[in-house]
């Protein structure tokens, strides 16, 4: 297989996994968010890091506890991300995504945030090891900012 081949192999798998990562976040009335199939994207002590300042650290098990008690609060009832552009570059064994996502609260509120995920390649594939995201304004104009394009994937 070429570099390309192999390149163009990472980058399919890690938007998968992205994808799948933003997926077990979508709940509503009838369906929880799946905290496993979160989880399970990240390496074993993986870090992140939410929109709010001061950042602070918390593992994928924290955060899927949190929104699920979202949900199960009734705060947000129903929440779908969308996602708006996926930018993934990949060097051997580690890779740089930048993911934006529209977030849909209660099927009225919508906001944008930007998530920006470190990956290491294993032997059994693509593992998140760590991601920060924030709000933002547009993620059209932030990756435009950049010289990139914000096309839709499937979430």
């Amino acid at each position: 297989m070429s570099d390309t081949e192999q390149v163009m192999q990472d980058r399919a798998e890690i938007s998968k996994l992205i994808a799948a990562q933003f997926r077990a976040l979508c709940w509503d009335e009838e369906t929880a968010p799946d905290t496993q199939a979160l989880a399970a994207a990240y390496l074993p002590g993986a870090q992140l890091f939410a929109s709010a300042r001061p950042a602070q650290a918390q593992t994928a098990e924290t955060f899927g506890t949190r929104m699920k008690a979202l949900r199960d609060s009734g705060k947000i009832t129903v929440f779908e991300e969308k996602g708006v552009g996926l930018h993934i570059w990949v060097a051997g064994n580690v890779a740089v995504a930048m993911a934006g996502c529209e977030m849909h609260e209660n099927r009225s509120e919508v906001t944008e945030d930007l998530s920006a995920f470190l990956l290491v390649k294993n032997p059994s594939g693509w593992a998140i090891a760590a991601q920060a995201w924030d709000i933002l304004p547009s993620i059209s104009n932030a990756f435009s900012a950049s010289g990139l394009t914000a096309d839709r994937f499937e979430v």
